[in-house]
């Protein structure tokens, strides 16, 4: 299979040649790490590194330095020519666009305590953004897109399950709604708990559901069970792990748990490696499980 089919195999919950796998971005000191560069990371380094760690996707931000809005997605255009892997847009979803509109996230967090009326025109205003970045990274040659909407911490949302059912599910669901209807899987990404809002997530019309940023196994377990044959997984490896004489056996967990039945994609909950990890025990991981069997249901 090519990194796009076996990507789209996992997405539909069909057979794959082995587990797919996928980060966000492998930073520059990772990347020298592994390769045992002194020089200047190059777009073939970055390549090369991805390839070793046996990476089928990768997912890419828009360029804050195009003010251009045709341009923003320049960042990736190389990899679409020149490589064969499947590329995500990484763009905002409805709560972490709006944020981006107040000078700071406890102002925003006041004015929808507050109920302040703004928040549904800045809410349409954001989506209007996110949409309109969504179907231009298509048109340039995206694969999917990922939405990533920061709502949660460890300890759960950071504004109650209510709030964002009032003020952001809507929206999302319409942000969701459009991108798929360009033929395209969506993703949804977020950090922490989430819990009490996965329903509403899976409601929306997602495809797949990134990070499994979950306190333990059984946690995640539950979110399998939840999303069993329609939402994909990926995800759920935490960094700390790496650094474990035990990583592969945590691997090995979190694999049972989540690839069993299939639609899953393995990698970091973070869905960025950096130099604070070891490169040889990141491939540690990474070879295992590219030897671990597929598992069916």
């Amino acid at each position: 299979m090519t990194k796009i089919e076996r990507i789209f195999a996992a997405i539909r919950f069909e057979r794959v040649d082995r587990i797919p796998k996928g980060e966000f971005h492998l930073e520059d000191g990772f990347v020298a790490n592994l390769l045992g560069l002194k020089e200047k990371v190059k777009f073939k380094d970055r390549v090369e590194a991805c390839e070793l760690c046996g990476l089928d996707a990768l997912a890419f931000s828009p360029s804050s330095s195009q003010q251009d809005k045709g341009q923003v997605w320049e960042s990736f255009k190389l990899w679409k020519k020149e490589t064969d892997f499947f590329v995500f847009a990484l763009i905002d979803g409805p709560f972490q666009g709006t944020a981006k509109l107040f000078s700071s996230f406890t102002d925003y967090l006041l004015a929808i305590a507050k109920r302040d009326p703004i928040i549904p025109k800045l809410v349409a205003e954001a989506i209007a953004t996110n949409v309109e970045l969504g179907l231009n990274a298509l048109a340039s040659g995206a694969n999917g897109i990922i939405v990533a909407d920061d709502i949660a911490y460890n300890g759960g949302t950071f504004i109650s399950p209510a709030a964002l059912r009032k003020y952001f599910f809507p929206s999302l669901t319409e942000q969701v709604d459009v991108l798929r209807g360009q033929n395209a899987p969506v993703f949804f990404h977020a950090d922490g708990d989430l819990v009490s809002v996965l329903d509403d997530i899976i409601n929306s019309g997602v495809d797949g559901l990134h990070s499994l940023d979950l306190p333990s196994l059984t946690e995640i377990a539950n979110v399998r069970r939840a999303t069993e044959n329609s939402v994909c997984l990926m995800g759920g490896y935490d960094l700390g792990w790496f650094e474990e004489e035990n990583r592969t056996e945590r691997a090995s967990e979190l694999l049972t748990v989540a690839a069993k039945g299939g639609g899953y994609i393995f990698g970091s909950s973070a869905g960025i490696l950096g130099s604070v990890q070891s490169a040889q025990q990141v491939m540690d991981v990474y070879q295992f499980v590219s030897n671990f069997p597929v598992l069916r249901s």
